[in-house]
Parts: structure tokens; C-alpha cells; sequence
């Protein structure tokens, strides 16, 4: 349950903490550029209100566009740790191929222990 209010709080930190290093990074990079884009358009917004632009109104509805992104990042981040964690220790192996006469088979192998 950790993970889960870690990548809540910082996106990455509980998929880095479960050794999955390119999904923390995909989050790690999401929030980056959406955190980075929402200071830049808020610093725009603010200089267009100052000189009376009427163009202020979208730049207003682009950052909160840009605060969107970031929350949903916090909050899927979380999610995929949460899952991560639970799923962690799970042992089938999933198999996708093309069949023989066309069309797809899959195959899921789950070692179950015999008594």
C-alpha cells in the first residue's frame, strides 16, 4: 500500500521502489514536461494579462489543461503501483500467437501445487 501513496504523492517513486525503472521513468517524464509546460503557459497567461490581450482567456484554459494531465499522472501513477504491487509475485506466464488456420491463440500457464 506504500507504493501507492508514494507514486501518489511523487509519480515514479513507487515504481521505482518495485524495480520497475522504465515505467517510473515514463511517469518521471510525463510529469516533467506537463509540470514544465503548465509553469510556461501560466507565465504566458500572466504577461498577456498584463499587457490587455483578449488571447488570455486560452491561455488560461491551456494551463488548467496542462493541471489536468498532471493530476491524472499522480493518480494513474498511483493506480499502476498499486497494481504493480499486487501483481508482483503473480507466476503465469501469458503467451500471444498467430495460429495455424489464421486468427490468434493465447495460452496462460499457472503452476498450481499438487498436495
Amino acid at each position: 500500500m506504500s507504493v501507492l501513496w508514494r507514486s501518489l504523492l511523487v509519480p515514479g517513486w513507487g515504481q521505482a521502489k518495485l524495480d520497475r525503472q522504465l515505467t517510473a521513468a515514463v511517469f518521471i517524464t510525463v510529469e516533467g514536461i506537463s509540470l514544465g509546460m503548465m509553469l510556461k503557459a501560466d507565465h504566458e497567461l500572466h504577461y498577456l494579462r498584463g499587457i490587455g490581450d483578449p488571447r488570455g482567456d486560452s491561455k488560461k484554459q491551456e494551463v488548467q489543461d496542462w493541471m489536468v494531465i498532471l493530476v491524472f499522472n499522480h493518480l494513474l501513477s498511483g493506480l499502476e503501483a498499486f497494481a504493480a504491487a499486487h501483481l508482483r509475485g503473480f507466476p503465469g506466464d501469458l503467451h500471444l500467437r498467430a495460429a495455424p488456420q489464421g486468427g490468434w491463440q493465447a495460452s496462460l500457464s499457472l503452476p498450481a501445487p499438487v498436495p
